[in-house]
């Protein structure tokens, strides 16, 4: 064989060629030979660097030995070195092993198992080592001879001068490009410097390139999988099934809002973290997996960025081009997926099962209510009443006292916010209708933080206008139902484990609807003229005792102990009857005795009377003004307890509460609902001890003395009269005298009501109870819990978050199940870094050492191959689809370095081709 320097281009040949150990020598460059990496042919004779031998300065560049203690990537050594220059033709005897740290490294020119290219890719003749490329060609410090230009001195090789190296360029068949514009700098300077780039025999591998399943690595991944799995399921779970959490989570508790808030929010986000270290794993398997498979179409860099997607999302926005390679292919597609999925994951959860206030559905539930005393026990509400004066400093009237402050309070309460509804109404002056379904509800107040409303019931007979027709007179009868004011109690009893607004951080809110008993008041006013009047008043009776005080002439007054002269005729049980007995039902009929007023009260005044003899009722007698009618106005009062409605029920700690009744003839929650042939109620005695209470403290009993009471004055004025023209009915900008009365003594029917019987009947002994017995009654309730799931409609689209991280767990579970154990991860940066700088330079990439690849540069394909002599790992450029050529390193069996056959076992099994969808 010549001992003249073989030409670089004759090692390289196209994969469809016979290779043989003859060196083919052509004489002219081959084109096609560009941007492709193959290998040399075998060559016999030896070859050594011409060069004479001189000590570099430089501390740091030494040929690339892996293995040396004292290298550090890319080939750079830590100890000087000295390059070896012997003769032209001179046989160079020392070898150079990677693996001896002892022996001093040489160049790659002077090693003979570097061929001419100097890459790890072919091997001079003989050589153990056939990863070596052939040397790069000398350029600036030798003739084409080999000899060295002797105008050349050793200079100080860290300047970046006169550093005898190859172009890389060269090595992949171009060198009209080389010694035309001549080679690269190692800096900015424009002076005779070169970039040395002398590869090292390959190196064997310290670890396998497969770990086990019983290895940290493959153990930790297994359990971060099924961490991720399970507990991503377990919020999936959560935001379909949306359970409600009740006292689990409550303001005092345990837990607090704002804990399971952090709590949610930390399982969340550790979700989201181990799913995106499970899933960069698995894409790291399968990515390295498909690079070992000899016969796979191997791995992209546009692949091999396919995790960074998924660990930072906004590289999708920077690097586009790598999205526009890859991201249509299935694993793109996957990935995309699972980048976006692991961004929006914690944004789900919070949305979906973090717990948030909901309401949850209607729930019918039987709850209970401690019951104390009947309805309206007088004795009860009036040592309830809430007072600073004791009975031991006033025994008798303390109560009694207290209870009359708070019926006058109450009752004026009501009627302003009433009559201010009314003003409303009036000012507007279009009005309401005279229907009194549609005419404003009556108002009250319960403990100073509970709107209540109540409802006009029995409306048919509260029609004006066929009163007046059937009676000719007019009749103003209206009743009003309130809500039951022990469902206030009811819906805080520790047994009915209802949570209250405090309890949820102050926002919380439910409602309920009680199927119970609605306490009743009937207001009834008849108009009637003097002389229809006046069996009725006890100055009219022919044995009267009259006297004339009030300085008005021609009033007549009884005095002051008339009711003893109230007798009943000889032979008779009821007193005179009047043509209005049947609208008041009174006389032997109705077994009720009429009222009896000392005398006719002047214009703007009221009288009083609540000493009928075993009646239901209190009565009152105002005389509207003169100018508007000469009639006066009887009206009657009593209660009873109505199965017609239900109790309403809703607190909120934003508006507070609201207490009201719903007497709707469709309401399914009505009490007769749920006691089925329910009666009306018995018109009950003990409320006339409590409204007769009430109508004095109101001072409705001035007229006595024509003391022109602000409270009869207004009264009067609202006494619904006969027009001049067009029919009688109910005023649409006032409301009426019945409707006023109602209102004020709405209050009444609280007082009555509260710790009192739901049922419609009273069951027990005693009229009291202490301390009590509680019963049931039905309800329907929803609640504001803190509960995982929607809580707007539109959320509901992050449920397909939810879905497909569970989804995706569970298929890479799957996978490291059916897998034996983990590969190295080639696509981790680390590991990528070490494979590459020990791997052949890529002729497709070039350019692309600045800026990165470009275009098409990111479709190239590399395989991970291993060289079996060595146990060396590299990778290798797959075909190149431009020019429609494959090259490919034939393998060299060799008995040498057994130490490796477990790495080159599993690299034996992992190259094994298997079809793969991914």
């Amino acid at each position: 064989m010549s001992k003249q320097p073989a030409d670089r281009r004759s090692l390289l040949k196209p994969q469809f060629s016979d290779l043989s150990d003859t060196p083919s020598m052509p004489s002219t460059p081959s084109p096609d030979l560009r941007g492709t990496f193959a290998r040399a042919d075998t060559m016999s004779g030896d070859f050594t660097d011409p060069s004479p031998r001189y000590t570099s300065p430089i501390p740091k560049i030494n040929a690339f030995e892996p293995m040396d203690s004292q290298v550090r990537g890319l080939g750079i050594s830590d100890r000087r070195q000295s390059i070896q220059r012997v003769p032209v033709g001179s046989r160079n005897s020392d070898t150079i092993c990677p693996l001896d740290a002892a022996t001093p490294s040489t160049n790659a020119r002077s090693s003979p198992n570097v061929g001419q290219f100097g890459s790890p890719g072919t091997s001079a003749p003989g050589s153990a080592n056939p990863l070596l490329s052939p040397a790069w060609p000398a350029r600036d410090g030798f003739n084409s001879g080999g000899s060295r230009d002797p105008s050349l001195d050793e200079q100080d090789i860290t300047k970046g001068k006169n550093v005898v190296v190859d172009n890389v360029d060269i090595g992949y068949g171009n060198t009209r490009d080389q010694s035309r514009s001549g080679p690269p700098s190692m800096n900015n300077d424009n002076n005779d410097t070169t970039r040395l780039f002398a590869p090292t025999p390959g190196c064997a591998a310290r670890d396998d390139i497969f770990s086990k399943r019983r290895s940290w690595l493959s153990i930790s991944i297994l359990f971060l999988s099924v961490y991720s799995t399970i507990f991503s399921g377990i919020y999936l779970v959560l935001a379909i099934v949306q359970p409600r959490y009740g006292r689990a989570i409550h303001s005092g508790g345990k837990l607090t809002p704002e804990s399971a808030s952090i709590l949610f929010a930390l399982f969340a986000k550790t979700i989201e973290l181990s799913f995106v270290t499970v899933f960069v794993t698995f894409l790291g398997q399968v990515l390295s997996r498909r690079s070992l498979v000899k016969s796979s179409r191997g791995v992209t860099i546009a692949e091999m960025t396919m995790r960074t997607w998924v660990v930072q999302p906004g590289f999708m926005i920077t690097h586009w081009q790598a999205l526009q390679h890859v991201g249509f292919t299935i694993l793109g597609g996957i990935t995309l997926t699972a980048a976006f999925m692991a961004m929006f994951y914690t944004t789900a959860s919070d949305a979906l099962v973090s717990p948030h206030l909901k309401f949850g559905k209607w729930e019918d539930k039987e709850m209970v209510g401690l019951v104390r005393a009947s309805y309206a026990n007088p004795s009860y509400i009036n040592q309830n009443c809430k007072t600073p004066i004791s009975t031991i400093v006033d025994p008798e009237n303390a109560g009694l006292t207290c209870l009359s402050v708070e019926y006058a309070g109450q009752a004026y309460h009501n009627s302003i916010t009433f009559l201010d509804t009314w003003a409303s109404i009036n000012v507007g002056g279009e009005g309401v209708s005279s229907d009194m379904s549609g005419r404003p509800p009556a108002p009250a107040m319960l403990h100073d933080n509970t709107t209540v409303v109540g409802s006009w019931v029995a409306t048919n007979t509260s029609n004006l206008t066929a009163s007046f027709e059937e009676h000719k007179r007019i009749i103003n009868n209206v009743t009003l139902s309130m809500p039951h004011a022990g469902i206030f109690d009811a819906a805080r009893a520790p047994k009915n484990g209802i949570l209250q607004p405090e309890e949820l951080a102050g926002v919380g809110e439910y409602a309920i609807e009680a199927s119970v008993v609605s306490p009743s008041l009937n207001v009834l006013c008849v108009n009637l003229n003097k002389t229809e009047l006046s069996p009725l008043i006890y100055t009219e009776f022919p044995t009267a005792i009259t006297t004339n005080t009030s300085g008005i002439p021609g009033q007549k007054q009884a005095y002051d102990g008339y009711a003893k002269d109230i007798q009943f005729i000889p032979g008779k049980e009821y007193l005179n009857s009047t043509v209005v007995d049947d609208i008041f039902e009174w006389g032997p009929t109705y077994g009720r005795q009429p009222p009896v007023f000392p005398m006719f009260p002047i214009q703007y005044n009221s009288l009083t009377n609540i000493t009928v003899a075993n009646s239901d009722s209190i009565y009152m007698l105002i005389k509207a003004p003169d100018a508007s009618t000469p009639d006066y106005t009887l009206c009657q009062m009593r209660s009873y307890v109505s199965p017609n409605c239900s109790t309403f029920y809703n607190v909120s700690g934003m508006s507070g509460g609201r207490l009201e009744s719903r007497c709707e003839p469709d309401n399914m929650m009505a009490y007769n609902r749920s006691v089925e042939n329910a009666p009306l109620g018995a018109r009950n005695l003990d409320w006339r001890n409590v409204g007769s209470l009430w109508l004095t403290a109101l001072s409705l009993n001035t007229g006595i003395s024509n003391a022109n009471s602000s409270t009869s004055r207004l009264l009067a004025q609202l006494i619904p009269t006969v027009p001049a023209w067009g029919d009688v009915k109910l005023s649409p900008l006032t409301p009426s005298i019945s409707e006023t009365l109602a209102v004020m003594a709405g209050s009444t029917l609280l007082l009555s009501s509260a710790d009192a019987t739901y049922l419609h009947y009273w069951n027990y002994t005693a009229m009291t109870l202490n301390p009590g017995i509680y019963e049931k009654f039905n309800a329907t309730i929803t609640s504001q819990q803190y509960t995982s799931g929607v809580t707007q409609k539109w959320q509901g689209m992050f449920y397909i978050v939810l879905a497909l991280i569970f989804v995706t767990n569970v298929f890479c579970l799957v996978y490291f199940c059916a897998r034996n154990g983990l590969v190295t991860d080639f696509t981790e940066l680390q590991n990528l870094f070490a494979l590459a700088v020990n791997s052949p330079p890529s002729a497709r990439l070039h350019g692309s050492c600045g800026g990165g690849p470009q275009g098409d540069q990111l479709n190239v394909e590399f395989h991970t191959m291993i060289d079996d002599p060595s146990g060396h790992f590299y990778m290798k450029e797959g075909i190149d689809v431009r020019n429609g050529k494959a090259y490919e390193m034939r393998r060299r069996n060799s008995p040498a370095n057994l130490r490796h056959l477990k790495s080159m076992t599993s690299y034996s099994k992992l190259s094994t081709p298997r079809g793969s969808w991914l």
